[in-house]
């Protein structure tokens, strides 16, 4: 995990939440928004070394981050997440391959096998699993329900759940310029044309011609 990428999201939402169980040695920090395993790490045991391990200032820590130990059952129920590696009608989905600049942050649309959107993810919550997922064949992401529907998703490299993230709302005012920019594309076509694919034999077509000009 890269504590860089954490440390921003304690910052900006000034939550911080340590998940534990004294069972195992694996725990989780968790935002306002999004909880990272953790384990390979020592575990904070008060918020002094909670700030320490993320550089964030004692001051900071006390004045300003709210903060919370838990003591949770393994994985199964953490504030609503449940971390455990495989569950019952979880469901495998893409990120579909482009971001989306809104609000100060660029989100990225997930979609299922057969191209339906389910939901938007912020690319900030992803940002403490940047080295894990980059260049990783291995890294999937899910759909998950909380008890009372509300959306999640998990990340796995392999069949390891490595985070859980909240899905991202889009504001009214955002998805109606949304809206009226896919209204725009399909209508105007704008963007450039794909080219046809060229094989060998078309290139060296294309050679004989200019040999004989």
């Amino acid at each position: 995990m890269k504590l860089s990428g954490l440390t921003k999201m304690v910052k900006r939402q000034l939550v911080c939440n340590v998940f534990h169980n004294d069972e195992s040695d694996d725990f989780y920090i968790g935002t306002a928004s999004a909880i990272y395993c953790a384990t390979g790490f020592p575990r904070p045991l008060n918020r002094n070394q909670m700030g320490a391990m993320l550089g964030i200032s004692e001051d900071t820590m006390i004045e300003k981050v709210v903060y919370n130990d838990f003591d949770c059952a393994y994985k199964i129920d953490f504030y609503g997440f449940n971390l455990d590696d495989t569950i019952k009608d979880e469901v495998e989905v893409k990120k579909l391959g482009i971001g989306i600049y809104c609000s100060g942050e660029i989100l990225i649309p997930l979609v299922t096998e057969d191209r339906h959107m389910v939901g938007i993810i912020c690319q900030s919550h992803l940002a403490p699993l940047e080295d894990e997922i980059k260049n990783n064949g291995f890294i999937r992401y899910y759909q998950r329900k909380q008890t009372d529907g509300t959306v999640y998703y998990v990340v796995k490299n392999g069949m390891r759940v490595r985070a859980a993230v909240m899905a991202y709302t889009v504001p009214d005012y955002a998805e109606a310029k949304l809206q009226e920019l896919v209204a725009m594309l399909a209508e105007t076509h704008i963007g450039e044309q794909e080219e046809p694919e060229q094989t060998f034999d078309d290139l060296n077509a294309e050679k004989d011609s200019e040999q004989q000009e």
